[in-house]
């Protein structure tokens, strides 16, 4: 059975709802967090035998916020175990990467609904403290304090 048909079966049994794109190997869930809500795309790669998600937000950030954005970013990542932010610097796009090598295995349950909430936990747990670098009077640092609890 293929990657992406273990994939989809396994969101179907447990009620997820979803749209897929079978020719491209890709999935899209919309998943409301705490804090916002997010889109989620699963990219399957049969070859490589592995599995991407990336979590959107709608909010894409501005120009003028885009370095300190970096920076805030940099510091968050460098102490997340399980994934990373990304942002594209010529529109703005941010998103949350998590990432399963499935080598000669096919993903559990577990591992399909961890990719899925890592990023979805991951990105809302930051959320509120890049929303107050972009929209608000924080530096980098004092952002990534806030989400850390030290502000």
């Amino acid at each position: 059975m293929s990657l992406f048909r273990v994939l989809y079966e396994i969101l179907s049994q447990n009620g997820w709802e979803f749209d897929f794109d079978n020719k491209n190997g890709i999935i899209k869930l919309e998943i409301r967090g705490i804090n916002t809500n997010f889109h989620a795309f699963l990219l399957v790669d049969e070859e490589q035998e592995s599995l991407l998600c990336n979590t959107h937000i709608n909010q894409k950030i501005p120009p003028s916020k885009r370095l300190e954005v970096c920076d805030f970013m940099s510091r968050v990542n460098y102490e997340l175990v399980n994934g990373n932010f990304e942002m594209d610097m010529d529109n703005g796009e941010i998103r949350y990467r998590t990432f399963l090598d499935l080598s000669d295995a096919h993903p559990s349950q577990d591992q399909i609904l961890n990719i899925v909430w890592n990023g979805v936990l991951g990105f809302d747990t930051y959320y509120p403290g890049l929303m107050k670098l972009v929209y608000g009077d924080y530096s980098a640092e004092e952002a990534a304090a806030f989400c850390n609890g030290e502000i």
